[in-house]
């Protein structure tokens, strides 16, 4: 409380704020802040994770359905015997060759055709993922795991199989 000079009666409003006063509201509006801009990091790492696991998606299915189209339009399919070979299917079609291999970060399709230069598209994901060609019958199969890191995402598992023109051979490795 105050004295009024003027009429000489105490007045009850105070002219400021004490320290510890000060001190608590800026504790309040800290804590506040702090848990405001963790809110806003947890929602900008979520939507950063779904992104990645949609582009995942869209890639592992553009893979797919390039990969079923090469394999009915093929004359031959060779899947790659061991994992020291560069590449992991090799298509033979009437206009030319397709090859997938392997690459840091996914997969690569190389088109080479009798005349001009070879074509390439990259199917990449957001993490390194080990690739497995295999051949069965008529179906040729193509598995990618994405290898253990440290992240909380699921792994990334991709399975495709696509099924062999009747008149089209499968071939087994480097055999002719």
């Amino acid at each position: 409380m105050r004295r009024d000079r003027r009429h000489g009666r105490f007045d009850a409003c105070r002219a400021g704020a004490s320290l510890v006063e000060l001190l608590a509201a800026m504790t309040a509006a800290s804590v506040v802040m702090s848990a405001a801009v963790s809110l806003v990091h947890r929602g900008y790492a979520l939507e950063s994770r779904s992104r990645q696991t949609i582009a995942d998606e869209r890639t592992a299915l553009r893979l797919a359905r390039q990969l079923r189209a090469d394999v009915h339009a093929a004359d031959r399919v060779r899947w790659a015997a061991a994992s020291d070979e560069p590449w992991l299917i090799m298509i033979d079609m009437p206009l030319g060759t397709v090859t997938y291999a392997t690459t840091a970060m996914g997969l690569e399709r190389i088109v080479k055709r009798p005349v001009g230069m070879p074509s390439r598209e990259d199917f990449t994901f957001s993490r390194q993922v080990s690739w497995v060609a295999h051949g069965d019958g008529p179906l040729v199969s193509l598995s990618g795991t994405s290898v253990a890191d440290r992240s909380r995402r699921p792994p990334l598992v991709v399975d495709i199989a696509a099924a062999l023109a009747p008149r089209a051979k499968l071939v087994h490795g480097g055999e002719p």
